[in-house]
């Protein structure tokens, strides 16, 4: 059994090794015929077989989230005799180890939910399974967006079916802008007007800290950080020969950025991850912060403050040299299980999500935080209608608008590193921002010392 230390800084090994060898042939039919020849293969002879059962790793971890899934999935079921999804629920926390070990002890689940860095990573050990003939079958029936499916894309094949997106943007209170006579119509655009905003409300009195920042060696800080990289030209980690490039000054500047912020966050902030920020922001101790638009998600169940209260803004660009961006976490599902017949329960599964009304039901398992990879769903009825998703409208089209803006950290120049999942599995951006606080290293010195520790992963 691995120390916690031990996983967080990824040292139990991975095997090498590549994904399936065989190349597929994508049929010439579409879904419904596909759905129906397979699902008759897998239902006959329904009296003399048990249902084929896949089990599903997932680590959407909170309550309302996992009820979401197992319902969306039980539906599957009821619709599918012949094959039964069993969830586990897992951890971000240390899924990576978690999968490895699982691979390496030859039990991991059939399928798993899964971002570009964590495919790439379970990869290695030769597990993830060619899915190129369910996404190009995919493609035929729906309009999925390209940003959706370049990074789950490499040697030539798809290792992963895309489902959703998440991107991040600056969320605030409108009503303590007006408290501090700040105009909730005109949210920071630029670095400075970010900075000259947190000193408004400060010296408003309406807050004492006025940006809520996580700093703990964690994936929250990760995703407080790369935001500001990628409007600072800083997103790429790697240049195209496969060579870190972290150290640059952009990212310097990043991270200059980043310190600026966080002494303006809450004492304590340095041990934060994902749910102080937004409970800061939404209990009125922080006015701001810059997150994914899960804050739409927990705004609803959290509070009883009306929507309007809660206002979002595209991150804010360096004043110099800037680029409009932000990041975006892409998230699909990927096989795991070479058996012919655990492939094609896995086509089914993925035609079921894939239908706009499904692919809706998925979203809003989030409601206000998954965003849509096929235009389709983007348009589905289920979802515009969702409780939450009217509430918030405004917001949530403003979220989706700016993902188009968004840079997939490690996946941002072709390429693709096969190595990336031993940099964001350990969060070493994360990593390098404790240098600044804990040990006063400067933005350059952990920019550095972030890119040294990076060197040495890969080797």
């Amino acid at each position: 059994m691995s120390t916690l230390s031990e996983r967080r800084r990824g040292t139990i090994p991975c095997a090498e090794g590549g994904g399936e060898a065989v190349k597929e042939q994508a049929p010439r039919w579409g879904w419904a015929v596909l759905t129906g020849v397979l699902a008759l293969a897998l239902a006959l002879p329904a009296s003399a077989q048990q249902p084929l059962t896949l089990t599903l790793w997932h680590m959407e971890a909170r309550p309302t989230r996992v009820k979401a899934i197992e319902e969306l999935v039980d539906a599957f079921n009821r619709s599918q005799p012949g094959v039964r999804i069993k969830v586990e629920v897992q951890s971000w926390a240390d899924v990576f180890i978690k999968i490895s070990a699982a691979v390496m002890a030859r039990r991991p689940p059939d399928l798993m939910f899964t971002t570009p860095d964590l495919t790439m990573d379970v990869r290695l050990t030769g597990s993830v399974q060619d899915v190129t003939a369910t996404v190009t079958r995919m493609k035929k029936e729906y309009k999925v967006y390209d940003a959706a499916l370049k990074p789950f894309f490499w040697d030539g094949k798809y290792w992963a079916v895309p489902l959703y997106n998440m991107a991040e943007v600056l969320w605030y209170r409108a009503d303590l802008f007006q408290k501090a006579g700040l105009d909730p119509r005109k949210p920071p655009r630029t670095w400075s007007e970010l900075l000259n905003t947190a000193a408004a409300l400060a010296k408003s009195g309406v807050v004492k800290y006025p940006i809520g920042v996580a700093g703990d060696w964690h994936l929250a800080t990760v995703q407080q950080i790369y935001p500001l990289m990628v409007v600072a030209k800083a997103e790429h980690l790697f240049d195209a020969a496969g060579n870190i490039v972290f150290d640059n000054p952009n990212t310097v500047r990043a991270f200059d950025m980043y310190l600026k912020l966080f002494k303006m966050s809450p004492p304590g902030s340095e041990a934060w991850q994902w749910d102080q920020a937004l409970s800061a922001l939404f209990g009125g101790e922080v006015a701001m912060v810059i997150e994914k638009s899960h804050y739409i998600e927990q705004f609803d169940l959290r509070t009883k403050l009306p929507p309007e209260t809660l206002a979002a803004a595209p991150v804010p660009v360096p004043d110099v040299d800037g680029q409009r961006g932000t990041a975006s976490w892409m998230n699909g599902v990927m096989l795991l299980n070479a058996d012919p017949k655990v492939r094609q329960a896995f086509d089914v599964f993925v035609n079921y999500l894939s239908k706009p009304p499904n692919m809706a039901r998925l979203l809003t398992v989030a409601p206000g935080f998954f965003l849509p990879v096929t235009e389709e769903a983007s348009q589905a009825r289920e979802l515009m209608d969702h409780a939450t998703v009217k509430r918030h409208l405004p917001k949530y089209q403003l979220v989706i608008e700016e993902s188009k803006y968004g840079r997939q950290l490690g996946f941002t120049r072709e390429p693709y590193h096969r190595y990336i999942g031993r940099i964001t599995g350990q969060n070493l951006i994360a990593w390098a921002a404790q240098l600044m606080i804990h040990e006063g290293a400067s933005p350059a010195e952990a920019v550095k010392r972030g890119a040294e520790r990076m060197r040495e992963t890969l080797r």
